[in-house]
């Protein structure tokens, strides 16, 4: 369930990208406790950017590792990662990031 958490270009299952999910959204949550304290003031902004750069990073790493930035669809759900950011922060965002894990590397 947690083997090759940082190699972005493997093929997962099931099991695999729920296992891939639990462990970057538990990393997002991680960075969001010791960033915030920093920025005590906009904290609201320090939230949505460090999940933002978490789901869309990582959407970024596993496109670019499987040769597929230049395909539209996984591109599309890419995006959405972002916008599901937005609506219910990394719960939501990270679900289309572990989907892309589930693809099959462009040849």
């Amino acid at each position: 369930m947690f083997n090759d958490l940082f190699v972005f270009e493997k093929q997962r299952d099931g099991t695999e990208a729920v296992g891939f999910y639990l462990f970057y959204l538990f990393t997002a949550i991680v960075l969001v406790a010791l960033l915030g304290p920093l920025f005590a003031d906009s904290f609201g902004a320090v939230l949505i950017a460090t999940q933002m750069l978490v789901c869309l990073g990582l959407s970024y790493l596993v496109l670019r590792k499987k040769n597929k930035l230049l395909s539209a669809g996984p591109l599309i759900i890419a995006l959405l990662s972002g916008v599901g950011v937005y609506l219910l922060g990394s719960l939501l965002g990270l679900v289309a990031t572990a989907y892309l894990t589930t693809l099959e590397p462009a040849k």
